[in-house]
């Protein structure tokens, strides 16, 4: 969408725009995308309050990896994570991690209001009593000692309410125990992923700084069904960190999201792009091509 648009790119957007019209798109943002460009939150912004505007319904979920890491050391708290890369939140930690959500929830907020979006047609997580999402431990052995948890379930009548008033719901990944006793700590992708199997997304799309998967040529791969993945994987063409992001896109279109896009958030326009233009700008995992 860096290019001039045509006559055939705006014909191509209109119609796209009208296959997503009262559907919902989650889009989930990563903290350190965030962190590493000041701009990055107005970028979003003015595309989620695009789509909002013409009647598609969003989801904003936000991370905050990096930002909790500083706040834990400024505390001089060590920042501490299992074999799986996953944090592990001391309840300590956990107060930290409330505060810096909170915060980044209400920046993302503030972008969308200087993006021209009134503030009465925000749904923020961070006025919430208790988050929308239940979780588990994921050391069950030791609830009160880790609060790291997984997503078990979703408020979705909370949530739906808020889309059908019109509203663009922004929503941290802090979730809360099945008893309401313990908040918990989430992955954002993993928290981001229920959601949008909950809510039923026509779209769930991962902003990160990657362009997507890449074939042999290093070149973008535009859309991959399970088949397509499992051929890849087995060819050596998708290998290390991107094997479980790929399993986990064509797990999550099992469920019944219509579809999983990761896409370069940095590249101009990149969610417009990717939702409204047959080409997209990163690739997308479906059931079936």
């Amino acid at each position: 969408m860096s290019e001039p648009l045509s006559l055939g790119h705006i014909a191509e957007m209109m119609s796209e725009l009208r296959a997503y019209y009262k559907r919902t798109v989650v889009v989930k943002i990563g903290g350190n995308s965030i962190a590493e460009d000041d701009l990055f939150l107005s970028k979003i912004a003015r595309q989620v309050l695009f789509l909002n505007t013409n009647g598609v319904r969003v989801i904003l979920v936000h991370g905050g990896g990096p930002q909790i890491d500083d706040a834990l050391l400024d505390k001089g708290i060590e920042t501490v994570k299992d074999e799986c890369g996953r944090r592990i939140t001391s309840a300590r930690a956990m107060r930290i991690v409330a505060r810096v959500m909170k915060n980044i929830n209400k920046q993302v907020i503030d972008a969308l209001v200087v993006a021209g979006c009134p503030k009465d047609k925000i749904f923020a997580a961070y006025k919430q009593k208790k988050p929308l999402v239940e979780a588990d431990s994921l050391d069950p052995s030791n609830p009160e000692g880790n609060r790291s948890g997984f997503p078990t379930d979703v408020n979705t009548a909370v949530l739906e309410r808020a889309l059908r008033e019109g509203k663009i719901v922004v929503l941290h990944s802090m979730a809360i125990s099945a008893d309401s006793k313990i908040i918990y700590n989430v992955n954002g992708d993993d928290y981001a992923s229920i959601v949008a199997r909950h809510i039923r997304a026509k779209r769930l799309v991962l902003v990160t700084n990657v362009s997507g998967v890449l074939d042999r040529n290093h070149e973008r791969i535009p859309v991959i069904d399970p088949m397509a993945a499992k051929q890849l994987i087995e060819e050596g063409v998708i290998t290390g960190g991107m094997v479980p992001k790929v399993e986990s896109a064509l797990t999550i279109v099992r469920q019944g999201v219509g579809g999983v896009a990761i896409i370069d958030g940095f590249r101009p326009w990149a969610v417009l792009a990717e939702l409204l233009t047959h080409q997209g700008r990163g690739t997308l995992f479906r059931a079936r091509i």
